[in-house]
């Protein structure tokens, strides 16, 4: 990996959202508007690569999350909360019925934002988004939160930044100000900033009801080599999501934002056109 980046790119605006602070940002003045909602335990500069191959067609709106990044946090979190401030984030910021693009986790808060708001969303484009249970959660509860392992320079707590599931690294002029965003000083050092907290996974029966009834334009953009959506469970999905487009990409894993985004930059433009 290389140097930790000097400056970390912030979110310059903010709208408070059921008592909390949502960190936001707008790049870019095309006609049409863009939310790009990021997965578990991630935030906005997932992004990074992405928007600037955008920004010269759409109004991208970018958010962490309740609970991610710099946004505050809550008691509990919620896919419907979580749907909530996508939705508040999307008033706010001047984007009026836009294309929601979810990776992951960020997915299923896309499909609960068009299932609970359909009159505020345009359409989705969902990027290695796991709607069915997986097997590995099956007959599982999450265990208690528990703090995060605080490493004493910032620099050692970057160095320590790995994306999960594991895949192949991304590249590190990619994955590097993803690392740096993704930590804070505590007492005694440096964590993550989503550290110590519990989130729901959102395989529930409100998101697959929403994915089974939604009435807006959808796409499904997955990652050949996915350890999250495999062949079998992207066929699953297809024949679920009511007018679906689909793209299997070869060679890509789940997190093909931080692998190929100019890929995924075209994608997102070709399908969210609806």
């Amino acid at each position: 990996m290389p140097a930790v980046p000097d400056a970390e790119p912030t979110l310059p605006s903010e709208v408070v959202v059921d008592g909390v602070p949502i960190r936001y940002g707008v790049t870019g003045t095309g006609p049409g508007s863009l939310v790009l909602v990021h997965g578990h335990g991630a935030h906005h500069v997932w992004w990074h690569a992405v928007v600037p191959l955008l920004a010269d067609r759409w109004r991208v709106v970018t958010l962490d999350l309740s609970g991610h990044g710099d946004s505050g946090h809550r008691p509990e979190y919620s896919g419907p909360q979580w749907a909530r401030e996508v939705v508040a984030v999307a008033e706010a910021a001047g984007a009026e019925r836009p294309v929601v693009v979810g990776h992951s986790l960020g997915g299923r808060v896309a499909l609960l934002a068009a299932g609970l708001h359909p009159d505020r969303v345009a359409g989705l484009v969902l990027l290695d988004c796991g709607i069915l249970l997986p097997d590995t959660l099956r007959g599982r509860t999450l265990p208690p939160p528990r703090p995060s392992k605080v490493y004493p320079t910032r620099e050692a707590a970057v160095a320590a930044f790995r994306v999960a599931p594991p895949q192949p690294e991304p590249p590190a002029e990619l994955l590097a100000p993803v690392a740096a965003y993704s930590v804070h000083a505590v007492e005694g050092g440096w964590t993550w900033k989503h550290g110590g907290q519990q989130f729901p996974t959102l395989y529930d029966d409100e998101v697959m009801a929403a994915a089974r009834t939604l009435s807006v334009p959808v796409a499904y953009v997955s990652g050949g080599a996915s350890l999250v959506v495999d062949d079998v469970k992207a066929a699953a999905v297809a024949g679920m999501l009511p007018g679906v487009r689909t793209a299997r990409v070869p060679g890509l894993h789940h997190h093909l934002v931080l692998e190929d985004p100019a890929t995924v930059a075209r994608l997102i433009d070709e399908l969210a056109r609806v």
